[in-house]
C-alpha cells in the first residue's frame, strides 16, 4: 500500500511570531511565506525518503 505524506500547513503568522520572539528578527509576510514553503518542501522530501526505506 502506497502512502501519500500530508504535511500540515504552518501558519505564516506563527512563523513571524516565532522569529520575532526567539530571534528578535522581524520578518515580512513574503519572507515568512518563503520559509514556510521551504519547510514544507523539506518535510515532504524527508517523509517520502523515510517511507521508501
Amino acid at each position: 500500500m502506497e502512502m501519500t505524506p500530508e504535511i500540515k500547513n504552518i501558519s505564516i503568522d506563527k512563523v513571524i511570531k516565532i522569529f520575532k520572539e526567539e530571534e528578535g528578527i522581524e520578518l515580512t509576510t513574503e519572507e515568512a511565506e518563503q520559509i514556510v514553503e521551504f519547510f514544507k518542501m523539506l518535510l515532504t522530501i524527508t517523509v517520502k525518503r523515510f517511507l521508501d526505506e
